[in-house]
């Protein structure tokens, strides 16, 4: 964001990705709240009682690419700073790390708990160092509000959470009031934002946006500061086997979990081989123009069962088109994709609320 601007990051795009971050982790968290706030389900439960079965299918083939995407990243990061330490050569380190998220995969869900730990003390290491040892000179901020720029930049923050927020439910499901919700997306977009802000310093202190090389060249933390972020995306590379393997399934119910992890873990680590991280803004924006705009008919459609509403099943027609014509003026490169995805939906969700005020609701498939 920072290289975009050619220094410091709008204040005011910081602040508009901290919205859209915060109202699509709530509005689609508040589906996995307990009763009367919620419906106490993940994802996959949610799906065949929201969206048509064949919908259900390609939200599947979807997030199973996302998930690919994600650890192609994770990986390409991790297995380019594994490379810097062993002297390896980049590819070599990318699979090395690759072969081993895949290990790990099949270790006891106890061991993966203890990794997530210590990956996640790794990274606020990685960007405690980052901090002290490369302050700017100038600050990272700016009141400027960047012109079309700004946009592009709200929709990467969108990006960064996309998948999540569509999994939302996942880690709500439990929690007992909105207030629980609202504290763990705070917790969520808050360090996310300052971690954001901790980037931009480091581009003005060295002009670069790759991560690995920055840190290879820092006097006194080559070494350590790429062994921080070899461990630091360990975990979530490890979450992208999973929740890939779990996706691949809703569109292939025959594939193992085996299978599955093994076929997320290969795309993965070619795409990390070929340093996916460095398209780390591009994929960011496509994910902000595909997945957001199921969120929006799916939370409002959420709201209005807990009004008391006659539970519906979400048309296609409310995202699917909102999701390609975003993806379409994205990729033809337009910063306004995402933005546009989001507000097609919107209309499209409140044409659908205005028809269901008339119509007599149909059953659902768990009702029939």
């Amino acid at each position: 964001m920072a290289h975009r601007h050619d220094g410091a990051v709008p204040l005011l795009a910081l602040l508009g990705g901290a919205a859209l971050m915060a109202a699509l982790l709530f509005g689609q968290g508040a589906l996995g709240l307990r009763q009367p706030y919620g419906e106490n389900a993940a994802l996959t439960e949610l799906a065949p009682r929201y969206l048509p079965e064949r919908a259900g299918v390609l939200l599947g083939a979807v997030l199973a690419a996302a998930m690919i995407g994600w650890n192609g990243f994770n990986v390409g990061l991790g297995g380019a700073s594994l490379a810097k330490v062993t002297g390896l050569p980049g590819p070599a380190g990318a699979l090395l790390l690759a072969a081993a998220v895949l290990a790990a995969s099949f270790a006891p869900g106890r061991w993966n708990n203890r990794i997530a730990v210590l990956t996640t003390v790794a990274a606020l290491a990685l960007v405690a160092v980052c901090v002290l040892l490369l302050r700017p000179d100038t600050a990272p901020l700016t009141a400027d509000p960047g012109g079309w720029a700004s946009l592009a930049d709200v929709a990467a923050i969108g990006g960064y959470v996309a998948v999540f927020a569509l999994r939302a439910p996942d880690f709500s499901r439990g929690l007992a009031t909105r207030r629980d919700l609202a504290i763990c997306v705070a917790l969520l977009v808050g360090p996310a934002i300052a971690v954001t802000v901790a980037g931009a310093g480091v581009w003005l202190r060295t002009g670069s946006t790759d991560v690995v090389a920055v840190l290879a060249s820092a006097p006194g933390i080559a070494v350590y500061g790429n062994v921080f972020v070899t461990v630091g995306v360990f975990a979530p590379a490890l979450t992208t086997t999973f929740s890939g393997a779990l996706a691949l399934r809703a569109v292939w119910p025959r594939l193992s979990a085996t299978s599955g992890m093994a076929i997320v873990a290969a795309l993965g680590g070619t795409l990390a081989a070929a340093r996916f991280d460095r398209a780390l803004l591009t994929w960011l924006t496509v994910l902000a123009a595909t997945l957001p705009p199921l969120i929006v008919p799916m939370a409002v459609e959420g709201w209005r069962r807990r009004q008391g509403r006659p539970a519906r099943l979400v048309p296609v027609w409310t995202w699917l088109p909102a999701g390609v014509a975003a993806t379409a003026l994205t990729l033809a490169g337009s910063p306004a994709g995402p933005v546009a995805g989001l507000a097609i939906a919107v209309v499209a969700t409140g044409w659908q609320v205005h028809r269901q005020r008339s119509v007599p609701a149909p059953p659902t498939r768990s009702a029939r």
